[in-house]
């Protein structure tokens, strides 16, 4: 019986986290029990995510600690913590799936923590996603090299959307929601939805693009101290 790829196993689940990032985004515009269910989804494509990538976990105390790694472990620590949080929080204001659970108590105290908890981790998810662009590259396009600071289409397409990006993080109230400003979310039920998930795209871009010359010029310092 023929083994599994695990490599194409992982990046599929990768990029099923992908997609449902920015719909568990727009949790009032696709329904409230779909989210419920989508977001255990995306918990189940967590675990299996830090299951493929155990060996990293494990190596946490041996070996130097580079600027590079010392920025990849923060970011990652950090993500698993809001990661286990956010479903939690998420449990107390169910409607649908867990209601047997009676925490309805908390919901209150929940909402703005769960609201809190997504925005800092649609940030930090795509952060993460941009500082392993170059391993995401490699893996569909071997011959193809991720750090090639040739200027081409790509390159300009996601500076340009990353422009637009900058407008969209502030147009759609990120800054407000992070920082705990904003208590509600805001969704305009009249606008279409692919403007919605148009600018959640490139606010993803954005980040993914400031994290991966983040990783890059960390990379670099380092190769360059020796």
């Amino acid at each position: 019986m023929r083994k599994p790829d695990t490599k194409k196993l992982n990046h599929a689940i990768d990029a099923l986290m992908v997609t449902f990032l920015p719909m568990q985004m727009a949790y009032s515009l696709i329904g409230e029990a779909f989210h419920e269910v989508a977001g255990t989804i995306m918990f189940v494509l967590f675990l299996l995510h830090l299951w493929f990538h155990r060996k990293w976990w494990k190596a946490l105390t041996k070996g130097r600690y580079t600027p590079y790694r010392i920025f990849i472990t923060v970011l990652n620590i950090a993500l698993l913590v809001l990661m286990f949080m956010q479903p939690l929080s998420g449990i107390a204001l169910s409607k649908h799936l867990y209601t047997g659970l009676s925490l309805t108590g908390l919901a209150a105290s929940a909402r703005e923590i769960h609201m809190l908890l997504a925005y800092w981790s649609y940030v930090l998810m795509s952060l993460h996603l941009g500082a392993h662009m170059d391993a995401m590259v490699k893996a569909i396009s071997p011959k193809r090299n991720a750090n090639d600071t040739k200027p081409g289409f790509l390159t300009v397409a996601s500076a340009a959307i990353s422009v637009y990006g900058i407008y969209a993080f502030i147009r759609r109230g990120f800054p407000g929601y992070m920082f705990m400003q904003t208590m509600f979310a805001f969704f305009d039920y009249g606008e279409p939805k692919l403007y919605f998930f148009a600018d959640y795209l490139a606010i993803m871009v954005l980040f993914a693009i400031c994290g991966h010359y983040a990783a890059l010029l960390l990379k670099r310092n380092n190769i360059v101290k020796g």
